[in-house]
């Protein structure tokens, strides 16, 4: 059976690019997607949805508690790549990595003069690269033992300019939201979807029910709608023989592991293209202190670079979302 899920990171900011993650785990032939295994417990002995005091374990949970600008980027960065080298994937630079998880947007980057790769400085970001071997080559060793395979990692990320592009042609941040979704919600069914598998998804901006947007985007499927309330709903996918469940929650990264792992990979990639960002800034203008990109300080940021930026003739939508 397969258990995946979906998470973004960067969906309120004014810069920065919005990005959404998928993971998928194989987690054997015999689990029920009514009722599935809990991956934080059957991989317990590497994995932690708590933080380890010691240092002795891979901190796996929603990226907002992984992560904060105090603690840095260590936890967050060992976590993500150690699950990519266990799948094979071991990148050299923040550019392969890229070419890996999200190849669709690496020409696109190109466009950007603040995310050239020439900006990265090294790699990994702050983590040395032979401890995340040493905890890939554990936490492979435990998921053989425990029949439990990662068969999938990768994100989605859309830039400033084409975000204000789909927002200008939708006018709602919640459907552009969604429709990025919605792509990873179709690999995952044309990848994996004659068979038992559940897909887990946090809430979709201030959507509260999907099913018709479900039966509109994957109409070659029977929906079915189980339950649809307030931070929870719960459909069922029909074709032929195959049933897939789908299921949008609040807060599902600290309900599901597959979802802690895309918010993680979600948030790892768009912290690593803000640090792209500044170091592009701070050649200019190495007073301005760096920004994350939320609304107040990037507004703060806005002001601070605005006569530089004038002078480089960057047009407001290739750098501020509109929404």
């Amino acid at each position: 059976m397969i258990v995946a899920g979906v998470d973004e990171a960067g969906y309120g900011p004014l810069l920065g690019p919005l990005v959404i993650g998928c993971c998928a785990f194989d987690v054997g032939g015999d689990a029920d997607p009514e009722n599935p295994p809990c991956l934080w417990k059957r991989l317990s002995k590497i994995i932690s949805k708590k933080r380890s005091t010691r240092g002795k374990k891979l901190h796996v949970n929603d990226s907002k508690i992984v992560y904060s600008p105090a603690q840095g980027l260590k936890e967050l960065e060992r976590s993500v790549l150690a699950m990519l080298f266990v799948q094979g994937h071991r990148p050299r630079t923040l550019q392969e990595l890229l070419s890996h998880a999200a190849p669709h947007v690496v020409p696109e980057l190109a466009a950007y003069p603040w995310y050239n790769q020439e900006l990265d400085r090294r790699f990994p970001l702050e983590q040395a690269a032979l401890p995340i071997q040493v905890f890939a080559n554990a936490l492979q060793a435990h998921m053989r033992r425990t029949a439990t395979q990662c068969v999938h990692l990768a994100a989605r990320i859309v830039t400033e300019r084409q975000l204000n592009r789909l927002l200008d042609a939708t006018r709602n941040k919640a459907s552009v939201l969604f429709s990025t979704t919605a792509i990873h919600l179709d690999y995952l069914l044309r990848t994996w979807g004659d068979q038992p598998m559940i897909i887990f998804c946090d809430r979709q901006g201030g959507r509260e029910h999907y099913g018709a947007l479900l039966r509109l985007m994957f109409d070659q499927w029977n929906l079915e709608v189980r339950e649809e309330c307030d931070g929870h709903c719960d459909y069922r996918l029909h074709r032929g023989p195959n049933t897939v469940r789908i299921l949008f929650s609040q807060n599902a990264e600290t309900q599901c592991l597959a979802v802690a792992m895309a918010s993680m990979l979600s948030k790892y990639l768009r912290e690593a293209l803000m640090r792209r960002f500044n170091a592009f800034w701070a050649r200019y203008l190495p007073q301005v202190p760096p920004t994350a990109g939320y609304w107040k300080d990037g507004q703060r940021f806005l002001r601070d670079i605005e006569l530089k930026r004038q002078e480089l003739r960057i047009p407001d939508d290739q750098l501020i979302r509109c929404r």
